[in-house]
């Protein structure tokens, strides 16, 4: 769906939810949804396209983008990069067990800075931890697993391969 040039988001919710989720958070209302909304699916979009978009000041615009960089709600501006249009083939999901009583984010704070690594989860399972690492080769794999395995309090690694990507979607449907 397009409004004047930047598309709007096809999972919109109703005003009736928008209102409920924000009952939480006296500092945001739909004005800064619609921003967010705008900026998830443009992110390059300029504070003058989203002022005339949304029918707003330039100056309000960029004060209410501000304001939700600084609540912590948008949390930086990045390209969204193919991993196999780059050349990495090797889409692995690793589930991680740990041995009782091991610092569960002490751990997937180390294995966050292993090459690779594009997500680490601490997750309610029967496992731990949720590791996403994206790999040019079967090699690079072994590499990371193995390096995995030697993390103090690791005790079992079980692997998912991503046979076919069908939808990923980094927004939040506002």
């Amino acid at each position: 769906m397009v409004m004047s040039g930047i598309k709007v988001s096809p999972h919109r919710r109703s005003k009736e939810e928008m209102e409920f989720l924000l009952r939480a958070n006296d500092d945001i209302d739909t004005t800064d949804v619609d921003i967010l909304s705008k900026l998830q699916m443009d992110g390059r979009a300029s504070f003058n396209t989203l002022a005339q978009e949304l029918n707003l000041s330039v100056a309000t615009v960029s004060k209410r983008v501000k304001k939700l960089q600084d609540l912590g709600v948008i949390e930086g501006y990045s390209a969204i990069v193919s991993c196999d249009k780059l050349g990495f083939k090797e889409n692995i999901w690793l589930m991680i067990y740990l041995a009782p009583g091991t610092d569960v984010i002490s751990v997937g704070s180390e294995i966050s800075r292993l090459r690779g690594v594009k997500r680490v989860y601490s997750i309610f399972s029967d496992f731990d931890l949720l590791i996403h690492i994206c790999c040019a080769s079967t090699t690079e794999i072994d590499e990371s697993i193995r390096k995995l395995g030697e993390i103090k309090g690791v005790t079992k690694i079980t692997k998912m391969i991503v046979f076919k990507k069908i939808k990923e979607d980094f927004r939040v449907h506002i």
